[in-house]
Formats: C-alpha cells, sequence, structure tokens
C-alpha cells in the first residue's frame, strides 16, 4: 500500500468514524457450501451387489472350487449383473462392426471414444482393423440412492438369530 493511499484512507476513516467502524469489523463470511461426493459408483456396485452378488464373486478365493462350479456361479452372476446394467446404463457398442474388420476413422473423430494405436503417421482419416469395439453409456438411469444406504456401506451384513 502506498503512502499516499494511507492517508488518504485515515482521513477518509476520520471524516466517517461509522463507516470505518463497519469496514473493520469482521466481515460475515458466506456459510461454505459442503459439496456432496458423487456416490454414484457406490451406488453401482450396491445394485450389482443385490442383483447378482458380484462383489461376493469377486472377494471369493475361488481357487479352491473346481472349474464347473465356478463356471456354473459365473454364469448366475454374469446373467443377473448383465441384466441389471442393461436396465440401469445400457451399453452399446461405439462400432457395430465386428472385431477385426477394416474401418475408418473419420478426420475430427473423438478422442475419448477411438483409440488410435499401432503405426499411426500423419492425420485422419486413418484405415485400420478394429481391435476393440469399445462401449459407451446409452441410457443412464442409476438410481439416486439405494434405500438406506449409508455411504459407504455397499451390502449389510447378514446376521442370523437362533
Amino acid at each position: 500500500m502506498s503512502l499516499g493511499l494511507a492517508f488518504k484512507a485515515f482521513f477518509r476513516a476520520f471524516k466517517d468514524p461509522e463507516g470505518a467502524k463497519t469496514f473493520l469489523a469482521p466481515q460475515a463470511e458466506e456459510p461454505k457450501r459442503v459439496e456432496q461426493a458423487d456416490l454414484g459408483h457406490l451406488r453401482l456396485l450396491t445394485l450389482l451387489q443385490r442383483s447378482g452378488r458380484l462383489i461376493d464373486f469377486l472377494k471369493e478365493n475361488i481357487s479352491v472350487f473346481s472349474d464347473a462350479q465356478v463356471g456354473a456361479a459365473a454364469r448366475q452372476v454374469h446373467k443377473e449383473c448383465a441384466s441389471l446394467l442393461e436396465d440401469i446404463v445400457t451399453i452399446r457398442p461405439v462400432f457395430q462392426e465386428e472385431e477385426g474388420s477394416k474401418i475408418r476413422v473419420p478426420s475430427g473423430y473423438d478422442p475419448s471414444s477411438i483409440k488410435v494405436i499401432g503405426n499411426v503417421k500423419g492425420n485422419p482419416p486413418f484405415e485400420g482393423i478394429l481391435v476393440h469395439r469399445g462401449w459407451k453409456a446409452h441410457k443412464r438411469s442409476l438410481p439416486k440412492s439405494v434405500a438406506e444406504q449409508g455411504s459407504d456401506v455397499l451390502c449389510p451384513a447378514e446376521v442370523e438369530i437362533k
């Protein structure tokens, strides 16, 4: 602050002491907005657990089971979880062509939708082989909350009383 500005502020405060008090009084801060963490990923895990017991399957030590037992369990988890995903997200491929097909990547393509790999030289359009079709969310209808779930509880423990 310059000396001239300091004198100016002093004389202004001298002429208007009430204004100076108001200026010097601690300013009431606006209440800080507490942002809610996006718990969509936890809601999705909760729903996948409820429908297909996905977390149980992934956390299970499957090395003690036979391939037939693991296969049977995987089929059921796959069926239930795939059905749930179709209901709440509806996932569709980025490309309709089959993997291994020759495709053309146009100029101005969206790099978040198409990852060009391999011997990339020059500018698009590019021609190449589709290695992976990619996935995109066609419909998004994840519920805002899942029952009375705590923010970190994906599936409550179950205790049977006898």
